[in-house]
């Protein structure tokens, strides 16, 4: 996994937003980080290859908020495990 301060300033925003707000499609995440669609999805597609977001396995999404499942129409991005934990450690040592 690629090490946190090696990720450009919005990858991390990225991955933050991700943690804040749960799994998302890159049409909504381009939504909320005001930038091109296209752009956010090299960005998921590189920040995917780094090894902090994995694609979401199913049809239909559970997120917490929604009132029922949401059937996944796009590719749906969430943590990894490891980048969940490494989220933790650095909150923990006030990094972010």
């Amino acid at each position: 996994m690629k090490p946190w301060k090696d990720l450009s300033q919005i990858e991390q925003k990225i991955i933050l937003d991700i943690n804040e707000n749960g799994p998302d499609c890159a049409k909504f995440l381009s939504r909320r980080i005001k930038r091109e669609l296209k752009e956010t999805m090299d960005l998921l597609a590189l920040i995917e290859k780094s090894g902090w977001l994995e694609r979401v396995q199913g049809t239909f999404l559970f997120k917490p908020g929604l009132r029922k499942p949401k059937h996944m129409n796009h590719t749906y991005y969430q943590l990894t495990k490891k980048a969940k934990k490494e989220l933790r450690f650095l909150a923990r040592k006030g990094m972010i």
